[in-house]
């Protein structure tokens, strides 16, 4: 009796096991058949690529509340902290459009022929901020010390003008730090001497005892744009819907914030930003404008900027 009870035990514990391998097999497929439906969706999708700055707020807002009808398009934000990693994703076509700056466009369209078409200018401008803490509270005192930049952008082009402004026999170094968060973190840390900071970094900096040095405003040049990359395959038609209905998204975006003003965003800045109130509070005003190209004006300008890019020379012995 007792071994035809450890067989029934046996023979039910068996099938369990064989149960829940059909199971788990089941759930590993439904998955994979799951992952490769949202991979699907996501090539679909119309993806913007966008940086942690008060530039990109219309683009947080209209996402965050949905400010677009999804059944026209699934509107999708891809976060880089560099614009050198948003240009390798419009080169690639990893993204649709993207917020970046026109120095940077005149630049990719030089070098790699990418067909990009301006949607909308945003109000990106950049603080030179000197670090008290190492010496610099002023131009002239820039000698001998580092500059956080990035090269071939705006901030290339604005650090070769303060090197003319500074009148400083000594080199002002450029140290290339794309990442605009870790520029920052290395401004605070004392790591840098003095670093080009979009909004809010430049705020927050400011009010760690930070000192103005310069900003590219001066120029009185907009250099903050939005581009479309064209796709120029059969896709065209459903992108060219798509952008359609991301402009409509921006412009109700752009209209609310110049209505309600940054403040009103507190909570939005917060969450994509990570910038406390403090930094908030002391903000400059921003309008942001619908969508529109850059003037004729700026995109001259912008195509005067050339860099000589250098080869490194490597010695093989």
């Amino acid at each position: 009796m007792k071994t035809k009870y450890n067989i029934v035990i046996f023979l039910a514990v068996l099938l369990a096991m064989v149960s829940c391998g059909k199971s788990g097999e089941k759930s590993k497929s439904d998955r994979r058949a799951e992952a490769q439906k949202e991979r699907a969706r996501d090539a679909a999708a119309f993806k913007v690529a966008v940086t942690p700055t008060i530039d990109c707020l219309p683009l947080y807002l209209l996402k965050d509340s949905m400010l677009y009808d999804s059944t026209k398009a699934d509107i999708r934000l891809k976060t880089f902290n560099a614009h050198m990693d948003i240009d390798t994703a419009l080169v690639g076509g990893s993204v649709q459009a993207a917020a970046t700056e026109l120095v940077r466009i005149m630049d990719l369209r030089r070098g790699h022929k990418v067909q990009l078409r301006a949607v909308a200018v945003t109000p990106l401008q950049w603080a030179l901020i000197g670090n008290k803490n190492n010496g610099i509270t002023s131009l002239k005192r820039l000698g001998n010390h580092m500059i956080a930049m990035t090269r071939y952008s705006a901030t290339d082009w604005l650090t070769s003008q303060i090197k003319k402004e500074s009148k400083t026999d000594s080199i002002i170094f450029s140290v290339q730090v794309n990442d605009v968060a870790l520029r920052y973190d290395m401004f605070q840390n004392n790591e840098m001497d003095a670093a080009w900071l979009p909004e809010p970094y430049a705020s927050a900096a400011l009010l760690h005892g930070g000192v103005r040095l310069a900003a590219s405003d001066a120029e009185g040049r907009s250099f903050g744009l939005v581009v479309y990359r064209e796709p120029g395959t059969a896709e065209a038609d459903v992108r060219e819907r798509q952008l359609e209905e991301f402009k409509r998204a921006w412009d109700r975006a752009v209209e609310l914030i110049n209505h309600r003003g940054l403040r009103y965003y507190s909570a939005l800045i917060k969450k994509y930003i990570h910038v406390d109130d403090k930094a908030i509070a002391r903000l400059p005003k921003i309008t942001f404008k619908p969508c529109e190209g850059p003037s004729r004006a700026d995109v001259i300008a912008a195509e005067k900027i050339h860099f000589v890019k250098h080869t490194p020379k490597v010695q093989i012995r």
